[in-house]
């Protein structure tokens, strides 16, 4: 951005790759943002009446870039993105506090965040977070990485061309949570050549995260959740919803095929999924076109009509409800 003071995000910012500013309750303001052509990211921490502090910076390459952000227990704080690189966010002191997140399909506003949480959002997604004023300080770990990144690991005979990954809030991974506290430990005490251990440790980051925030991630059993659907009723549920695109069954359908009464049906799926049926469905077929978006020789009215939506127009509300952009400005960031 040209200048922080002040600075409002738009609409045609956003759609941009620019991150939005808003301001706080105590008038701070947060923004991560990509200035091409340098692949480069900045962050500025500003006040109402003026810069007020830099966080500390490990390095700023071509590949990726890791700031941490320190906040007394009475700082207030919003953060929005959509970048063309991948951000990992990491909270390694929790927030006591709460905050409050969306990113355009859910929301959430737990009481706390605890120590070592871990959110990953992939390039082009829309993510937006709340710190409150808290109990304790704490710090905000932002790791953006260069999608590009990802091409190295197909030297190693892997096939990173399929990889496609997914947004994840509270990533349940032990070996990126240790990668992340070595990348905390490096910006607080850095050591011998620095920058090329933290380069490094992007390459080792983004395999990991490959393996736990892809479509290659390794499948788990569902966990159990009280009130929830059975795990072998979920996992029907799930494969019904997914099997056809086009002609999706109905909530009655459904409900009859699992032997339960549609509400509570609809009520145990989302204490399940975190969503409603029909929301679910909404957010696999966008994530379906966003796969089907790569073929350049598909127009986006056909994508539209094989995920299932009526028409080019239901198509466009969905998906910019759901990302934050139009089919067709997504695929243009492509």
């Amino acid at each position: 951005m040209v200048a922080l003071d002040n600075a409002v995000a738009t609409s045609r910012e956003l759609r941009a790759g620019r991150p939005g500013i808003r301001p706080s309750s105590n008038g701070r303001e947060y923004s991560i943002d990509r200035e091409p052509p340098a692949a480069s990211l900045r962050l500025a921490v500003q006040a109402s009446k003026g810069l007020v502090a830099r966080p500390t910076r490990i390095f700023d390459t071509d590949d990726g870039r890791a700031e941490l952000l320190m906040f007394a227990n009475t700082d207030g704080a919003e953060m929005e993105f959509l970048l063309p690189w991948h951000l990992v966010i990491f909270l390694p002191d929790g927030m006591s506090g709460g905050c409050e997140w969306r990113n355009g399909e859910l929301s959430g506003q737990p009481s706390s965040m605890p120590p070592n949480t871990i959110i990953f959002n992939p390039a082009q997604n829309y993510f937006w977070l709340r710190k409150r004023r808290s109990q304790a300080s704490c710090r905000v770990l932002l790791l953006a990485i260069a999608p590009k990144v990802k091409d190295r690991l197909s030297t190693s005979g892997a096939d990173a061309g399929s990889v496609r990954f997914v947004q994840r809030i509270g990533v349940d991974d032990e070996n990126l949570r240790r990668t992340l506290l070595a990348v905390l430990e490096e910006i607080e005490s850095p050591g011998w050549n620095s920058k090329f251990y933290a380069e490094t440790l992007l390459t080792v980051l983004l395999g990991q995260l490959i393996r736990c925030a892809s479509n290659l991630t390794r499948q788990h059993r569902v966990p159990y959740k009280k009130g929830g659907l059975p795990s072998w009723r979920l996992k029907r549920a799930l494969e019904l919803l997914e099997s056809d695109l086009r002609q999706a069954p109905s909530v009655a359908e459904l409900a009859r095929l699992l032997r339960l009464h549609p509400t509570s049906f609809c009520r145990a799926f989302k204490q399940s999924t975190g969503l409603p049926p029909h929301q679910y469905l909404l957010s696999h077929r966008i994530n379906c076109a966003k796969d089907m978006m790569r073929d350049q020789s598909r127009s986006l009215t056909e994508i539209g009509l094989d995920c299932g939506f009526s028409g080019s127009s239901q198509f466009s509300v969905v998906f910019r409800r759901i990302v934050g952009m139009s089919p067709r400005e997504y695929r243009q960031s492509l």
